[in-house]
């Protein structure tokens, strides 16, 4: 995750436990939490979901000989909307906002699904 200190401004903000399990693969906050969360900690959590969900394609897909990406895999999957969609109902629009611009002003607004390896472990 190379955007994760530009997008929270270096910050590294603790989640509580009821905010949902932070050690998932596939981070899902606990709605209910995240309406009565301080906005920091909305930020950490709607950027930990989706970090853990979505990457640079930069680093993540193929390029053709132009240097566009190649999303093989489906995509882009376009922040602003993936972001909006998941937590307009949660959080102020206002706040997501914010999010969505650092992670457009980091990456761009086109990213690729994250592949989540099979490791046989619990989860």
């Amino acid at each position: 995750m190379p955007a994760t200190d530009a997008v929270l401004d270096g910050q590294l903000i603790s989640l509580p436990p009821e905010s949902g399990d932070v050690n998932a693969p596939r981070f899902e906050p606990n709605d209910d939490w995240l309406r009565a969360a301080p906005r920091d900690q909305q930020m950490m959590a709607m950027w930990r979901w989706f970090a853990t969900r979505y990457e640079d394609p930069h680093t993540a897909v193929p390029h053709d000989e132009q240097g566009g990406y190649v999303f093989t895999e489906g995509g882009p999957w376009l922040a602003d909307e993936v972001l909006h969609e998941r937590f307009d109902a949660f959080v102020p629009e206002a706040v997501v906002e914010s999010l969505v611009q650092r992670v457009q002003q980091e990456v761009g607004n086109e990213w690729a699904k994250r592949r989540i390896e099979e490791s046989g472990a619990g989860g």
